[in-house]
């Protein structure tokens, strides 16, 4: 029992090809607990549960079991309209170290967070931009990320950077907690058409495949009550078991040329849960505590502030 969390079936395989177990995965998440913590606390949080590992069956979870411990905070809100016949959701608050075991002795290996906590729960406390490349890009993404960085810094605004441990580059930009989630979701896509309008042989906003021409996909459209992003430190259901993890040079900002450097690297050794790079106890990166992003961004350098018309993202929906 670790922590109070009776844990099960151990040695199950979760990633063949890596020959990490479900152990592996539960001793990762302890490890990692302050950082991770500090991304997931007081966030509503969907988790994607694979039983039999990586290559089994998944699904996501937005509502509590009803079988989790009494000690699980949880908050109950209104579900999305028009998604099945459910009226309410209580989605998990993982506030603790006990309820991030208990989480990953659940078989629960990717953690998707909301953008806004619970004492401000409709104003969102980033801007996101996921950088998403073309299929073994990972090059192309760390310059897009140093695109994106040259227009924030045009706005008077700073960002910082995470693998998304997938294939490309999440693109984090702290507010003040001023403006709702549309006033941040035009925002971001106004910021994503300016990168795009700067280097247009690199970088599109195109939703559609079909038009992207082998451009990196900057997608401003995460934005939103319900949406989510994987979190910093969390690990990926994919191959050689990749974690989503944060860049950041040694001031502590990014996407930043120290950053493009690192991302280079990690283009041929990505983090995983067994080599996670050297930035995990780097006090000096912004990712060491999100919740401090409400002071670190500036009244006068806001996104509102633009003199650009945001315009309104595409809808996924729509464009599919």
């Amino acid at each position: 029992m670790a922590g109070g969390v009776e844990l099960s079936r151990l040695d199950k395989v979760f990633w063949p090809d890596a020959g990490l177990t479900k152990g592996d995965l539960i001793e990762y998440v302890k490890a990692v607990a302050p950082q991770f913590l500090r991304n997931l606390r007081n966030r509503p949080l969907t988790v994607i549960r694979f039983p039999d590992g990586v290559e089994g069956g998944s699904f996501y979870q937005k509502e509590t079991p009803k079988y989790a411990p009494e000690w699980v905070s949880t908050v109950t809100l209104p579900a999305d309209s028009g998604r099945g016949k459910r009226t309410e959701v209580r989605y998990t608050l993982c506030n603790d170290r006990r309820t991030l075991v208990w989480l990953a002795n659940q078989a629960a290996i990717e953690f998707h967070p909301w953008l806004s906590r619970m004492d401000r729960l409709e104003r969102p406390e980033t801007l996101i931009m996921d950088v998403d490349p073309p299929p073994g890009r990972f090059d192309l993404a760390v310059r897009t990320a140093l695109v994106v960085r040259e227009v924030l810094s045009r706005h008077g605004l700073e960002g910082c950077a995470k693998t998304s441990g997938a294939k490309g580059v999440h693109v984090y930009v702290p507010l003040q907690r001023r403006h709702g989630y549309g006033a941040a979701s035009g925002a971001a896509y106004a910021l994503a058409r300016e990168a795009a309008e700067s280097e247009p042989d690199l970088v599109t906003v195109e939703f559609l495949k079909k038009e992207r021409g082998g451009r990196v996909f900057l997608d401003a459209t995460r934005i939103g009550p319900g949406k989510h992003v994987v979190a910093a430190y969390s690990p990926r259901a994919r191959s050689g078991a990749p974690v989503s993890f944060p860049a950041a040079d040694r001031r502590g900002r990014g996407p930043g040329r120290r950053i493009a450097l690192r991302a280079q690297t990690w283009n041929v050794q990505r983090p995983t849960m067994r080599t996670p790079p050297p930035t995990t106890t780097d006090q000096s990166s912004p990712w060491r505590d999100t919740s401090t992003w409400s002071v670190l961004g500036r009244p006068a350098s806001s996104p509102w502030r633009m003199t650009i018309e945001p315009g309104i993202p595409p809808s996924p929906r729509a464009a599919r």
